[in-house]
């Protein structure tokens, strides 16, 4: 059975990420946004264009499990997008603000299901079965590690 309470604050948590998230790119130099702080790891623009991608993979699936049978979930690699899709070079508020507004609509959408929704499950090709509320854990769990891991970014570049 599914637990009112934890849902709703699960997706408050996943509608405040995009509020913690924006402000960081307010006033950030292209310095600052552009620095690797190791080989092989992504700078902020790179985080910032990763999450608007992510995000419309969050949807597509969580629209999947809602509207389909058991969905087949497929993995993409996030490495390969980052080079491949220009993630160095694309305008990292633009993909910030798409981030939100996909939050927003998703918040919305996810607010007016009912319980037994959050068990349906989709067939991830790498996961096996996850249910709606395994995937809304796993995208509160995204945004909160890529807001760390930007934090963490800054922390050394502004020394």
């Amino acid at each position: 059975m599914v637990n009112e309470t934890e849902i709703n604050e699960l997706l408050e948590t996943y509608l405040s990420s995009y509020e913690k998230i924006k402000p960081v790119f307010d006033n950030l130099s292209e310095e600052k946004l552009e620095f690797v702080p190791a080989p092989g790891k992504w700078s902020i623009k790179q985080i910032a264009n990763h999450l608007c991608d992510s995000e419309i993979m969050a949807v597509t699936r969580m629209q999947r499990i809602i509207a389909e049978e058991t969905p087949q979930l497929l993995a993409y690699d996030q490495n390969n997008w980052a080079n491949k899709l220009f993630y160095e070079k694309l305008d990292p508020k633009i993909s910030i603000l798409i981030f939100g507004l996909i939050r927003q609509r998703t918040y919305l959408l996810l607010k007016l299901l009912p319980a037994s929704a959050w068990e349906r499950k989709g067939k991830h090709s790498e996961r096996g079965d996850v249910s709606l509320l395994d995937m809304l854990k796993t995208y509160v769990k995204h945004g909160e590690n890529h807001l760390q891991q930007i934090h963490n970014i800054l922390a050394v570049v502004t020394k």
